[in-house]
C-alpha cells in the first residue's frame, strides 16, 4: 500500500497546479515581424481590415481598457502610452515595426500585453502578427513613418 506524507502530497499538488497554470497561457505564434505579406493578403494591411476585423476581434476585447481614444487622463489610461490608441488606425500602425524589441508585436509575443485579464489566444496573436506584416508591406514605398525615431529615410 502506498503511503503519502503530507509534505509529499502538498508538493505533488503544487507541481500539478504549476503545470496546469503554465498550460493555460496560449502558445505564441512562431513568426516574426518581417513586413512580408502575400500579395493576395495585402488587404489585411488596410484601414478597412483594421476597422472591420482587428478592432472587434482583438483590439477592443484586449486593448480598450487602457489604449482607447476615449481614455484621456493618466488614471484612465492606467500607464498606457499617451496617443497609442488601438481604435485608431494611424495611431495603432505607428507601433508596427520590424525593429527588434519595439512595438505591438514585441509586447504581445512576450505576453506582457495585455497586463491584466486573459491573454489573446494563439489564433488572435496570429491575426495581430499577420496584420502588422501586411500593414508594413502595404505602405507606399518610402513610408517608414519613423515611429521608432530612427529617421532612416534615405531621401534626407
Amino acid at each position: 500500500m502506498l503511503s503519502l506524507t503530507r509534505s509529499g502530497l502538498t508538493g505533488a499538488l503544487l507541481s500539478s497546479l504549476l503545470l496546469l497554470a503554465a498550460a493555460c497561457d496560449p502558445a505564441v505564434p512562431s513568426g516574426q515581424v518581417t513586413g512580408v505579406c502575400a500579395d493576395d493578403e495585402l488587404d489585411k494591411g488596410t484601414e478597412t481590415y483594421f476597422t472591420e476585423t482587428m478592432v472587434p476581434l482583438v483590439f477592443e476585447p484586449y486593448c480598450s481598457y487602457c489604449h482607447w481614444s476615449d481614455k484621456i487622463t493618466p488614471e484612465e489610461r492606467k500607464g498606457a502610452t499617451e496617443g497609442l490608441d488601438y481604435d485608431n488606425f494611424e495611431s495603432a500602425r505607428s507601433r508596427n515595426t520590424d525593429i527588434a524589441g519595439f512595438g505591438t508585436w514585441h509586447e504581445m509575443s512576450k505576453q506582457t500585453m495585455p497586463p491584466m485579464g486573459r491573454l489573446p489566444s494563439t489564433e488572435e496573436m496570429q491575426l495581430v502578427l499577420d496584420w502588422i506584416n501586411c500593414e508594413i508591406a502595404a505602405r507606399p514605398q518610402g513610408d517608414d513613418d519613423d515611429s521608432a525615431g530612427d529617421d532612416d529615410d534615405s531621401s534626407n
